[in-house]
C-alpha cells in the first residue's frame, strides 16, 4: 500500500508539473505574440509612407549636414519648411538659428507627435510647428526657405511642384539627390562627404551662372 501511495503521488506531481509547464508555455506564446502585434502596430506608421508613390525612408540628418546647411543660410530668416520633417531636428536647429518660422511637413503621424515634444523640450515651440501633410497636396509658396532631403524617385516631381509653387528668392537646400537638371540650375554645391548639399535660389540671375563648389 505505501508503494502504491509513493506512486500515485509521483504520477500526481509528473501531472502537474506537465500542466504548470504547458501554462509557461500558453503564457510565453501569448507574450511573444502580443510583443510582435504590438510591434507591429507601432511600426505600421513608420513604414507606410514607404508604399505610397514615392519611397520615403526615414534617414535622419547628421550633425555635420544640420550645420552645413545653416552655416550656409547664415542670416535668412524667412519662413522655413523642412519637406520630410523626421524627428524634428533641423527644424528645431532652425529655431535656434534665428528662424521665426520653421516649419515641418511629415507624413508620419509618430515622428510628429514627436517632434512637437521634442521642440516643447528644446525650448523652441513658439517658433516652430509640425503637422501631418501630404507634400504633393500643400502649397508651398508661403516658405521663402525650403530643405528637402528627398528620395532619387521623387525629385524629377518635387523639382517641377518647386518651380510652379516658389515666389522669386526663395532659397532651397536639397540634401543628397540634387534637383532635375532640367527644371533646376543649382547656385552652389556643397560637399559633405557622402551626403551633398545643392542650393538653388528661385528665378535669379545667379541661375546661369557657373557653379560654385564647396569642400
Amino acid at each position: 500500500t505505501l508503494l502504491y501511495t509513493i506512486k500515485f503521488e509521483d504520477m500526481s506531481h509528473t501531472a502537474a508539473d506537465d500542466t504548470s509547464r504547458k501554462r509557461r508555455r500558453l503564457l510565453i506564446g501569448a507574450g511573444f505574440v502580443g510583443c510582435v502585434a504590438g510591434s507591429l502596430a507601432l511600426a505600421g506608421p513608420f513604414f507606410a509612407p514607404a508604399l505610397r508613390r514615392h519611397c520615403l525612408p526615414y534617414v535622419p540628418a547628421t550633425e555635420n549636414t544640420i550645420s552645413l546647411i545653416f552655416k550656409e543660410m547664415r542670416g535668412c530668416q524667412s519662413p522655413l519648411i523642412d519637406l520630410g520633417s523626421g524627428d524634428g531636428r533641423v527644424v528645431i536647429a532652425a529655431a535656434k538659428h534665428g528662424f521665426q518660422q520653421a516649419h515641418g511637413m511629415e507624413l508620419n503621424i509618430w515622428l510628429v507627435l514627436y517632434s512637437r515634444m521634442k521642440s516643447l523640450l528644446s525650448g523652441t515651440h513658439s517658433q516652430t510647428k509640425f503637422y501631418r501633410a501630404n507634400l504633393w497636396k500643400t502649397d508651398l509658396s508661403r516658405y521663402q526657405t525650403v530643405i528637402l532631403f528627398g528620395g532619387e524617385s521623387m525629385m524629377s516631381d518635387v523639382s517641377l511642384k518647386l518651380k510652379e509653387e516658389t515666389l522669386p528668392g526663395t532659397e532651397i537646400i536639397s540634401c543628397r539627390f540634387p534637383l532635375d537638371p532640367d527644371v533646376w540650375k543649382p547656385h552652389k554645391l556643397i560637399e559633405d562627404g557622402h551626403n551633398p548639399l545643392w542650393r538653388y535660389k528661385q528665378h535669379t540671375e545667379s541661375d546661369g551662372q557657373k557653379l560654385k563648389v564647396d569642400k
